[in-house]
């Protein structure tokens, strides 16, 4: 083409201006891909125009391409280095890549073009929890929320952080903002009742409604005794799973199963939800004292059947149930790796029992091929669909190892030993530190002290373990001669 014939710059504007047009109406219609692809030929005409650039980033983080947005991130930068959004996209991919030095450099550098971004300074917060850099992740959360005091997520977040660090006093108001979340499983308005504000009332009749996952609602039920003591009846309504677990444990209430919409007729004359108990019955450290150190109830009969036919498998060798993964992928860094379990399993003297929820035969083969070891697993439970039944088999075993999940808080509940198994960053209600944790009595915790990294983990699991083995040998070995004597 000659240069008689080349399109004058005015024209070449034009063109990028229509691309650009284009894209913009691709992505309002929710057309991303058509729009990074408009963008992109927009680019090949303006390639030094930042704007073009981020556009195609955001849309690509928005399609979940990581690389391609994180580099259009990177040009947005080097083209325009005060561009604080960028900065901002780039911290936020760094932080998912679970890099958060990196993370925490750009949006400290995005905060220092922008100081007033409340989402800069709220995903500073977290990159600082996460490095358990616990003060300063405090004072940017704080200072997140100042700016933005109607976002009840960075709310939310600081109180769990606050609560995980035992100041309950900051944490239980921010914590009960979660029922105003837009990802919350139940609305506050459910029930035309007033809201309990927690002072004693003998005469009243309290409807308690479980607003969180099943794990919390057997955490929270220890709270039911206190509770019963200040009001004049108490009625839950929980997950279905959970209605005859609580009805025998708490004969004093009533217990109805949760529905939507919720059941009518229920009596009484004001509602809580669960969750905001934890800010009236446990407004400080020294209020834990009143923790039971059980407070579920085992069916005893189907109990005591699992029992002997366990202790009939283990040839009179203590049983300990495990449970290593989660099925949810959004908390498998929580998740044991098999292989990490060998020593646990070749711990001499002790048999193992499946308390895995979900499909575990794969599982048990690997765990197999790796230790040598053949795990028990009892397909007459459903530790998912049958809690009430699993709840006999965690009362039939005689030692619980677990990951964090709702495994352990039901088996406390049952008053069993428990260890947990703790990734790096755990949720709120294990603390930050430490063997034991004040919810649950009869708890120890191992921590992970680098992300990813189990064996030391589980080789501190092993050694204890094998010193409970053999006190649980020697204490057999006295209780048959105190029968034979």
């Amino acid at each position: 083409m000659s240069k008689a014939n080349l399109p004058t710059q005015a024209r070449v504007n034009a063109i990028a201006r229509g691309l650009r047009g284009r894209a913009l109406d691709a992505r309002t219609a929710g057309n991303l891909t058509a729009a990074v692809d408009l963008v992109r030929h927009s680019q090949l005409l303006h390639p030094d125009e930042p704007l073009l650039t981020f556009f195609e980033g955001h849309c690509s983080f928005t399609l979940e391409r990581g690389p391609a947005a994180r580099s259009a991130f990177r040009r947005t930068v080097s083209l325009q280095p005060s561009h604080a959004s960028a900065w901002r996209y780039l911290g936020i991919q760094a932080f998912t890549a679970l890099d958060g030095a990196a993370a925490e450099a750009a949006w400290r550098r995005s905060l220092m073009l922008d100081p007033g971004d409340p989402a800069a300074l709220y995903n500073l917060f977290q990159a600082r929890r996460q490095r358990g850099q616990w003060d300063q992740a405090i004072r940017a959360g704080v200072w997140s929320s100042v700016l933005k005091p109607e976002d009840d997520t960075g709310a939310f977040d600081l109180g769990m952080l606050y609560l995980a660090l035992g100041r309950w006093a900051d944490g239980w108001p921010l914590y009960d903002r979660r029922i105003r979340l837009s990802s919350a499983r139940l609305r506050p308005d459910r029930f035309a009742l007033p809201h309990w504000d927690g002072h004693p009332n003998p005469a009243l009749r309290l409807l308690v409604w479980c607003d969180q996952n099943v794990g919390d609602e057997m955490q929270f039920a220890q709270l039911i005794p206190d509770l019963c003591q200040r009001v004049g009846h108490v009625t839950v309504e929980c997950d279905a799973r959970l209605v005859p677990v609580f009805a025998r444990s708490f004969p004093s209430i009533s217990v109805i199963a949760r529905s939507e919409p919720p059941a009518s007729g229920t009596a009484a004359d004001a509602q809580i939800p669960q969750g905001h108990l934890g800010r009236i019955l446990r407004p400080a450290s020294d209020s834990f004292a009143a923790t039971p150190r059980k407070w579920l109830t085992a069916d005893a009969g189907t109990a005591d059947r699992l029992r002997r036919r366990y202790r009939d498998w283990a040839k009179g060798a203590p049983v300990v149930g495990i449970a290593w993964k989660s099925a949810n992928q959004v908390f498998r860094g929580k998740n044991v790796p098999l292989e990490d379990w060998v020593p646990v399993l070749r711990v001499p003297g002790v048999r193992f029992l499946s308390l895995q929820y979900g499909e575990v035969a794969d599982d048990l083969a690997t765990l197999r091929d790796l230790s040598g070891v053949t795990v028990l697993h009892d397909p007459a439970i459903s530790a998912l669909h049958d809690l009430d039944g699993f709840g006999a088999q965690l009362d039939a075993v005689d030692l619980v190892i677990s990951i964090s999940n709702s495994t352990i808080h039901q088996a406390c509940g049952l008053g069993r030993p428990v260890w947990a198994m703790l990734h790096l960053r755990p949720d709120w209600r294990w603390g930050v530190e430490g063997e034991t944790c004040p919810w649950f009595p009869t708890l120890r915790l191992y921590r992970q002290t680098t992300r990813f990294e189990w064996t030391p983990v589980a080789s501190a699991v092993a050694a204890d373990l094998s010193h409970w083995a053999a006190a649980q040998h020697v204490a057999a070995e006295r209780l048959a001669r105190d029968e034979r004597a």
